[in-house]
């Protein structure tokens, strides 16, 4: 069996990526790029939404009554390590507020709060569990917990106009999280 494949189609038809200026997307945008664009039209359009998505609801929703710094401290924390915790945790959370009014910019948080649990629970409670101590782990939260976001969000948002969230803000999540119980610094069920 053969097969005759031919290009009979002039140059002019065809993309000549040398002389193309601009993206060439050569496959299909996803979800969070999608977001990210619809996100950036939201604000321009100042397209408010009222409620506030499931998905982040339990999140938003502290699950038990040790607060964060109760955490942290029992995690190993020294004193000024929890300050600048809760700072990154309250500067994040103010971020939070303002963005709450556009649709997309609760699914992106959501969607980075998942990422941050799920990658927390795999690569750090492990550590915790094992007894690793506090400059390891928070090195490891660096490697596998915030540098994977943030190369999401560099590759996905790379047109964001309004998030534009850097290390910083994502340690931020990772303490607000801390602060509403889905990430814990020692292991409670132990005791």
């Amino acid at each position: 069996m053969t097969q005759n494949i031919n290009n009979e189609g002039g140059v002019h038809s065809q993309l000549n990526v040398n002389n193309f200026t601009g993206n060439v997307y050569l496959a299909k945008k996803t979800r969070f790029a999608r977001r990210f664009e619809k996100l950036n039209q939201e604000v321009k359009n100042d397209e408010r939404y009222e409620g506030t998505m499931e998905s982040l609801k339990f999140y938003l929703t502290k699950l038990d009554g040790i607060s964060a710094e109760t955490k942290l401290y029992d995690g190993g924390f020294n004193e000024n390590e929890v300050i600048s915790a809760i700072r990154r945790k309250e500067r994040y959370a103010k971020r939070l507020q303002l963005n709450r009014f556009f649709e997309s910019a609760q699914w992106i948080d959501s969607q980075l709060f998942a990422k941050i649990k799920m990658d927390f629970e795999a690569f750090i409670l492990p550590l915790i569990d094992s007894g690793y101590s506090k400059s390891e782990i928070l090195r490891e939260v660096v490697i596998n917990v915030v540098q994977p976001v943030l190369d999401l969000i560099n590759i996905e948002g790379e047109d964001d106009e309004v998030l534009n969230y850097n290390a910083d803000d994502i340690f931020g999540m990772v303490y607000y999280l801390t602060g509403q119980c889905h990430i814990n610094w020692k292991n409670y069920d132990s005791i």
